[in-house]
């Protein structure tokens, strides 16, 4: 059998077909647990093994999570040496590759600096205060919002000014345009909108990247945004040699500017284009895809397919109502314990998935009466704490000495007496003299306001960190130590062991720090020889997720459902299925479509590989007290013969803690576990 034919065994038709496809864009419609990521890595391997040089393939997805999974299936499939020059990268990675390499004809200087949403909100308090907005009335956020959106749009600030309702977040936008300028830096949206300004402004730089990438292929197809999809048409639109993989029924992020109609127009936009529906399932058990397949179904917008599978029916889904949020909390507790002691899962076998963080906290209530292990994804996280930003403002700064949003973050800490009067000045006069912020404080007695003793500190600071940067440069095999070695010199280990606050004070901040530096160590021992400093930013920077461990606890996982999207569980609840959770209470006051909470809802179901629960409360809590509720619309759409129907009534949702504790012992009684 020739090496081609190997790749293709064990594929079943369609996927089969999807691989090896050539001559003309391709879409490939896959189902939820239908397989899709074995079909793209597969599909890469077989473009090497037929031919195309692996370094002219191109991948692209939105998670690091996700681009090292594929990665790692390529090289599984056609070796490590060829895995190496292909290039399978999020859209933002490759963004901040791309203004890397073109940095003078975008007229930026190297190395780039990429501000984080912490740093966003800091420059957009600034405008507000420049345009006379008072931010403490007009929140900074969805002025960032209103911005990012319009950007992911292609609207100028001339543009949005336009619309008379948006006036003075065009005004903020165009400051804000103004302020990354000046400072130099590059945002998250940037990383989408210069790579697509320079493509379509220079020809040159358009032939060039073409001839880069001569066969693209773009997972979660869905998911892409007016940029991302203008990007990818101008990259293949001469060869098009394009293979977009996704699913219109999983399209979820439209809040957030993924734009649907990219997948349900493809056929439109690449006429010649070959579509490929993926339906066999290889994850969920027939009456949970029946019922997925019913409620999606009720969509008229949608391309069609139907889930199905081999491996039997299964468990019906578990309807179930209680009488409030604390009982149907309650009754999930119980149930995942009887489960866990009756049937010996582990705890990770658990997802409990809602439509709104708020509705977590009755679960973690229950959870912590009823001993059991859970992880809330999604609550605030390790990259935001104070402490670890600090750390990474002082890297930035090491890496790059003209990061000015990270200078203006640790210039006072740990305290050197520099308040924002005379940060300003010193910043002028870096301005004025033509110096980076750092060089700026080695000179700081020249700086008019700025006292001897405070002089000596900034100084101080810029000796510190230039010692930083030849360790580094001397001594890059031990990132880590480094870094560590840093935070001792600026006094910044002994500020935060003294911190004094309530919550995350004294060591517990030194211990996120110790645990950030095992974060250096483990992130060198994979990355590639060479690797520096300023390669573990950029990476951080483009995925905050919480550093990786050592072995993965065993805990029950709780998450909204837009946060659950790619994952499984093989016991599942959705929690909150009534009107006002989902849909969404803010959807049907606007009267706006139901097709976005409709597949959140079936996006919610296909998380289920052979047990789910579908659970709703009689009330529930709103801004007016305890109100009535009623089941979600979503659920009348499964047929009875796929659902089996639960009722429990437990107790009310204003018993004392006490209570609650004895309601939990009479569940677990009735379970027949104590």
């Amino acid at each position: 059998m020739s090496e081609p034919d190997r790749l293709l065994a064990g594929l079943n038709p369609q996927q089969r077909e999807a691989v090896i496809h050539r001559g003309g864009p391709l879409l490939v419609l896959a189902g939820a647990g239908s397989g899709k990521t074995r079909v793209i890595a597969v599909r890469i391997a077989h473009l090497v093994e037929t031919g195309t040089p692996p370094e002219h393939i191109l991948a692209l997805t939105f998670t690091n999570k996700a681009a090292g999974e594929m990665a790692e299936r390529v090289a599984q499939l056609v070796g490590a040496a060829a895995a190496a020059e292909i290039t399978v990268s999020t859209f933002h990675a490759l963004g901040l590759r791309f203004v890397e390499e073109e940095a003078r004809k975008l007229g930026l200087s190297r190395p780039i600096t990429l501000i984080d949403a912490s740093d966003q909100a800091v420059a957009v308090r600034q405008c507000l205060k420049r345009l006379r907005i008072d931010p403490r009335r007009h929140d900074p956020r969805l002025f960032l919002t209103g911005i990012s959106r319009a950007r992911n749009a292609g609207l100028s600030p001339d543009d949005l000014a336009k619309r008379s309702d948006s006036r003075y977040t065009a005004a903020v936008y165009a400051a804000y345009i103004e302020w990354l300028r000046a400072n130099r830096a590059v945002d998250f949206d940037d990383l989408l909108l210069l790579p697509l300004q320079l493509l379509r402004a220079d020809p040159e730089a358009l032939a060039r990247w073409r001839a880069r990438f001569q066969a693209v292929l773009v997972d979660e197809y869905q998911d892409t945004n007016l940029v991302q999809f203008e990007f990818v048409r101008m990259l293949t639109d001469e060869h098009r040699h394009l293979c977009v993989v996704g699913d219109d029924d999983q399209s979820i992020y439209g809040w957030r500017g993924a734009c649907i109609d990219n997948i349900l127009q493809f056929e439109s936009w690449f006429p010649d284009a070959r579509a490929i529906a993926l339906e066999q399932n290889y994850r969920s058990t027939g009456h949970i895809l029946a019922s997925a397949n019913a409620v999606i179904a009720l969509n008229s917008s949608r391309k069609e397919k139907r889930l199905w599978c081999d491996s039997g029916d299964g468990e019906r889904a578990r309807v179930v109502v209680c009488k409030d949020p604390v009982a149907e909390a309650s009754f999930v507790a119980a149930e995942i314990h009887r489960a866990h002691t009756e049937e010996d899962r582990p705890y990770a076998d658990f997802g409990v998935l809602f439509r709104a963080s708020a509705q977590a906290s009755a679960i973690e209530e229950a959870f912590r009466l009823a001993g059991i292990p859970y992880r809330l994804a999604g609550a605030f996280g390790f990259y935001e704490r104070k402490e670890v930003k600090d750390v990474i403002a002082y890297l930035r700064l090491v890496h790059n000495p003209k990061d000015r949003s990270a200078f203006a973050r640790i210039v006072n800490f740990p305290q050197r007496g520099i308040g924002p009067k005379r940060l300003e000045a010193l910043l002028a006069f870096a301005d004025t003299e033509h110096l980076s912020p750092l060089a700026a404080c080695a000179r700081a007695g020249e700086v008019s306001g700025i006292s001897r003793a405070e002089a000596a500190a900034l100084g101080e600071l810029h000796a510190v960190i230039e010692r930083a940067r030849a360790r580094f440069a001397s001594n890059g095999a031990d990132l880590a130590g480094v870094a560590e070695q840093l935070c001792e010199e600026v006094g910044a280990r002994a500020a935060w062991i003294r911190d004094p606050t309530e919550g995350p004070g004294g060591h517990t901040r030194w211990r996120t720090v110790e645990a950030l530096m095992g974060a250096i160590r483990r992130w060198q021992a994979r990355a590639r020889p060479g690797s520096d400093i300023g390669d573990w930013i950029q990476t951080t920077a483009l995925d905050r997720r919480e550093p990786e461990g050592g072995d993965v606890e065993d805990q029950v996982s709780l998450m909204t459902v837009h946060a659950s999207k790619g994952l499984e569980w093989p016991v599942c609840f959705v929690i909150g299925c009534q009107e006002g959770a989902m849909p969404h209470q803010r959807t049907i006051d606007e009267g706006g479509d139901l097709s976005e909470e409709r597949r959140l809802f079936y996006v919610a179901i296909t998380r289920a590989r052979t047990r789910l629960y579908l659970t709703w409360s009689r009330t529930r809590r709103t801004f007016h007290g305890r109100e009535p509720a009623r089941r979600t619309r979503f659920l009348d759409a499964i047929p009875a013969d796929h659902i089996e129907l639960i009722d429990r009534q437990h107790g009310g949702s204003e018993a004392s803690k006490e209570t609650n504790q004895a309601r939990f012992a009479a569940l677990l009684d009735r379970y027949g576990k104590r």
